[in-house]
């Protein structure tokens, strides 16, 4: 299959036992970050993009959530996610959309969750999703490289050859500055180390006051 996005290319399985692997140890951290995501912050309407197969998703309190949109350009990747995920009901809506596409409208939510997702958009198309969405909060991970590769060494390698593509180098810095352009500070950063010499970096932003 041949497409236009390399992520449509990518099986989730192959994607989720490549993230799952000891010495990798991605799916089971960002599991572990979601769950605090998701606890930090009193909201009611929450928007995951690259939502992928829903790991995390199990963490979603339905006492405190009224709506969770599960946003990703993967149809079969839709798909997974809400068989996973019955038990949200009516509360979970997943949304086929690519926000690199400048005519994406997306619905209004309190909170924003962006994991290893900023990397293959950039920082236009992520900081333009967010003026539609308009979020008080953003939570954003990304990954700190201490080598040379992004993609983590693994026998599932090969299925992320065409990544490259789409690829962009986004550090929580430059981050940072770009959030602060469109009215949002950073009020936390943290990092979880990784077995392979990487490391996941969290960064928590609040609208500003002036902008609410």
């Amino acid at each position: 299959m041949s497409s236009s996005n390399p992520w449509l290319d990518v099986q989730l399985s192959d994607y989720e036992n490549h993230m799952r692997l000891e010495s990798v140890h991605q799916l089971q951290a960002l599991n572990l970050i979601m769950r605090e995501q998701f606890a930090s912050f009193d909201v009611s309407d929450i928007m995951i993009l690259g939502v992928a197969g829903g790991n995390g998703l199990e963490h979603i309190d339905p006492n405190r959530t009224s709506h969770v949109y599960g946003v990703d350009l993967n149809e079969s990747y839709l798909q997974a996610c809400s068989r996973r995920h019955q038990d949200l009901g009516d509360s979970f809506t997943p949304l086929l959309a690519d926000i690199s596409d400048e005519a994406v409208k997306m619905p209004s939510a309190d909170l924003v969750v962006a994991n290893l997702f900023i990397e293959y958009v950039g920082y236009e198309a992520f900081t333009r999703a967010l003026r539609t969405v308009d979020p008080e909060f953003v939570s954003c991970v990304l990954q700190v490289n201490e080598d040379d590769g992004f993609v983590s060494e693994s026998p599932y390698g090969h299925v992320f050859k065409d990544i490259v593509k789409v690829y962009h180098h986004v550090d929580e810095a430059s981050l940072t500055t770009t959030m602060a352009s469109i009215g949002y500070t950073r009020i936390t950063v943290e990092d979880i180390d990784l077995p392979n010499g990487k490391k996941l970096r969290r960064s928590d932003y609040q609208r500003d006051i002036a902008k609410r």
